[in-house]
């Protein structure tokens, strides 16, 4: 068998080969549609391996005319209809309360793991085009929707968190951004910034990323992503520093507290000090935190506890007044 990448796939509407994991599983039969769905799935491999179907050099059997087997007869990829989006209803992944629609919810994660996955093998200039690709899309889907969200909860994507995580903190900072009228160069580094932000996990150790308790020890690893995060986007995907500094000090919090320096007011960046609340948000909406809340409301409150200690008072009132404050869909019934 042969490797292949994830992004490879993309280019196939309807796959040649077949394809399976290291353990030799097959994941997709030869002839299979390449949907969003199938592509979200496999992404999470880190190696995938390729093989032509068993049949493939197989002499074929010609029959006479009229024992001709229609029943297996294949209509050639050219000859068939385009594939026609479908509202993913019943996909506990997607959030049916969410103002994006279903296939736009799934088209964002599936995008968004292939893209991660590309720099996880090598974060090179095609990797930031592609960043830019989904920036581009979260900024047109948000701008189409802004108008009709009522509530923080009407934004959020469900799933495995570490494949929704960057992607709803970039949601959220876009929302921030035409909210409070940022311009729109702010609004893309905003957007870009927010994506790339805990890109150091592609550098942890799996077993790290699985755990459910850190111990002492797996926390200073884990700690070591914002470091990780800011050499990759610095030196090997060569972005403007206000971008890459937010890699470093989202976990840097306003008293002085957080890590990896200590940094404290004005010592931390702009960019990192609206993305820093973006994401606590996701975590505490994903129940990610010692915090365990049911729905934004709750989540707002404790936000509002912690307060100046962590967050900048002003970017954390307009925050909390972004929408209604009385949410209170729990993020468990979203999908149901």
């Amino acid at each position: 068998m042969e490797k292949i990448l994830v992004e490879e796939l993309v280019k196939f509407k309807m796959l040649p080969f077949d394809v399976y994991n290291e353990n030799g599983e097959k994941l997709i039969d030869a002839g299979e549609i390449l949907t969003s769905g199938k592509l979200l799935q496999i992404s999470q491999y880190e190696v995938l391996y390729k093989r032509q179907p068993e049949n493939v050099d197989r002499p074929q059997v010609v029959k006479k005319p009229q024992e001709t087997d229609y029943s297996q007869i294949i209509t050639p990829p050219e000859a068939l209809p385009p594939e026609k989006p479908k509202e993913i209803i019943f996909d506990k992944t997607v959030n049916r309360k969410s103002k994006f629609k279903a296939q736009a919810q799934v088209d964002m994660k599936s995008y968004y793991a292939t893209t991660m996955f590309a720099i996880k093998e090598n974060a090179n200039k095609d990797a930031v085009q592609m960043v830019d690709e989904i920036k581009d899309k979260i900024l047109t889907d948000v701008q189409n929707i802004i108008e009709d969200v009522k509530f923080c909860s009407q934004l959020k994507l469900l799933g495995n968190y570490y494949d929704t995580h960057a992607l709803n903190t970039a949601i959220l900072a876009a929302t921030m951004g035409y909210k409070l009228e940022y311009d729109e160069d702010l609004i893309e580094k905003l957007t870009q910034a927010a994506l790339l932000h805990d890109i150091g996990m592609t550098r942890l150790p799996k077993e790290i990323l699985e755990k459910t308790n850190l111990s002492q020890q797996d926390n200073k690893i884990f700690q070591k992503h914002t470091q990780i995060g800011y050499k990759i986007l610095k030196y090997e995907m060569k972005l403007p520093e206000d971008i890459c500094l937010v890699a470093l000090e989202h976990h840097e919090n306003n008293d002085g507290s957080g890590y990896p320096f200590k940094l404290s007011g004005e010592q931390i960046s702009q960019l990192t000090r609206v993305v820093g609340l973006c994401s606590f948000f996701d975590d505490l909406t994903s129940n990610k935190t010692t915090h365990k809340i049911k729905n934004t409301k709750e989540a707002l409150r404790v936000m509002l506890e912690v307060g100046s200690k962590k967050f900048f008072p002003e970017l954390l009132y307009q925050f909390v007044n972004m929408f209604n404050y009385n949410d209170l869909d729990s993020y468990d019934e979203m999908a149901m």
